[in-house]
């Protein structure tokens, strides 16, 4: 059976563009495709079709996330047997981590892609995410009524996917085709309503951080200062609008009260108090066992104790440093700014400011979404992180195209 380079290349084009498009229809698209595409590329790295690709970029961005799951695999065994509630399923935890040991296998497969077409396909899936999902956003916040999560099963990560997704489509207004400018308009419009219908609060400020960043890169010295008040006025209208049809003002209707109308009587919602709970409880677990951790299989138990129904701390870093000690905080914080990194040690050439500004954007969600919430630990953070992490590191990777035989 032949296998052209041409057709691989373009079957991992349209696979990547397909997946990450269409991945907020359900919780399992990115992470089952994850593993789909690394036993695929096994087969193919068997079979001699594709070549392992462990240089520069790619082998630091393999190398961090096989670190970060040999540290939560070490303190998952010091701690075994002790608080997990379901002694016959404790050893199927760490499957749960599994996808960071696949990204040699996916990076093999993104290498056989030209590194230009890789980051053009990641912005213009983005642009595509926001059409696709924005429907799937209205239906579920003007007709059921709820907070939109899509297919994500929850608000938060959905909201996540919303704001990463918006940033990255404006990358499309680089491109001297107006078809494809305005298609990163709607893309990042789209993104951003999304973000809006979510009620969110700590991923609204995303997609702004998104525009200040394109504009900083991009375009500063670009535009004269009337077109940037423009700009701002109309994304402020745009966002005014989004935030009363989407209900999202009503959220902060308590920090109004306290903040602006001076409201004595007015209290911060639950979600504060519990957090702010949390965390100290979380600080005090970390504190009691700064090196040994108490892994990450038990956390649950430990905040089952306070009366809530979480399964984390609602901060990725206690988070990190409860389950795994500081050794696991460190593995997090490695794993989680390496894009940035390693876009920042690229050449600086055409594709350095595009992926300076995805690996920016990617490491602000997390870091700013995960300081309220989780970093890694849910099926979509995980793939969503190791998909976009490994397009930034095999991009920067020299000759990325040429790791596919022409035939097999």
């Amino acid at each position: 059976m032949q296998l052209q380079r041409s057709d691989l290349t373009r079957n991992t084009t349209w696979a990547l563009f397909a997946i990450l498009s269409l991945s907020s229809l359900h919780k399992a698209v990115m992470d089952f495709s994850f593993m789909g595409t690394a036993g695929l590329a096994l087969i193919y790295l068997l079979i001699g079709v594709l070549k392992p690709r462990l240089d520069g970029a790619i082998g630091l961005f393999v190398a961090l996330s096989g670190l970060y799951f040999a540290v939560q695999l070490i303190y998952f065994l010091m701690h075994f047997g002790t608080y997990f509630p379901k002694p016959d399923d404790e050893w199927s935890q760490p499957l749960k981590h599994i996808n960071f040991l696949l990204p040699f296998f996916v990076a093999a497969r993104l290498a056989t892609v030209p590194r230009e077409s890789l980051l053009r396909t990641m912005w213009i899936a983005a642009a595509v995410w926001g059409l696709v999902s924005l429907p799937i956003a209205l239906y579920q916040g003007l007709i059921l009524n709820m907070r939109v999560e899509g297919g994500a099963g929850n608000a938060i990560p959905f909201a996540a996917m919303s704001a990463l997704f918006s940033s990255f489509a404006l990358l499309g207004f680089n491109n001297p085709d107006r078809r494809y400018r305005w298609l990163a308009a709607a893309g990042f419009c789209a993104g951003f309503l999304c973000v809006l219908f979510s009620q969110t609060k700590s991923i609204i400020p995303v997609p702004l951080f998104g525009l200040g960043l394109y504009w900083l890169i991009f375009l500063r010295g670009r535009m004269k200062v009337r077109h940037v008040c423009l700009a701002v006025v109309g994304v402020l209208l745009f966002m005014g609008v989004g935030l009363y049809v989407s209900d999202s003002w009503q959220r902060f209707s308590d920090i109004w009260a306290i903040a602006v109308e001076g409201d004595e009587t007015a209290q911060l919602g639950g979600s504060y108090t519990e957090r702010l709970i949390m965390w100290s409880q979380g600080l005090n677990g970390i504190l009691e066992m700064p090196w040994s951790g108490h892994g990450f299989q038990n956390r649950r138990h430990f905040i089952d104790l306070l009366g809530y129904d979480y399964n984390h701390w609602h901060n990725g870093f206690i988070t990190a440093a409860f389950d795994n000690g500081i050794p696991g905080l460190v593995a997090l914080v490695l794993l989680l700014f390496c894009p940035v990194w390693i876009a920042w040690r690229c050449p600086r050439d055409k594709l350095f400011s595009p992926r300076l500004f995805m690996a920016t954007i990617l490491v602000f969600v997390y870091v700013w979404g995960g300081a309220v919430n989780q970093i890694f630990g849910h099926v979509i953070y995980n793939a969503l992180f190791l998909w976009v992490g490994l397009v930034i590191a095999v991009s920067a990777a020299p000759k990325a195209s040429d790791d596919v035989q022409g035939s097999a």
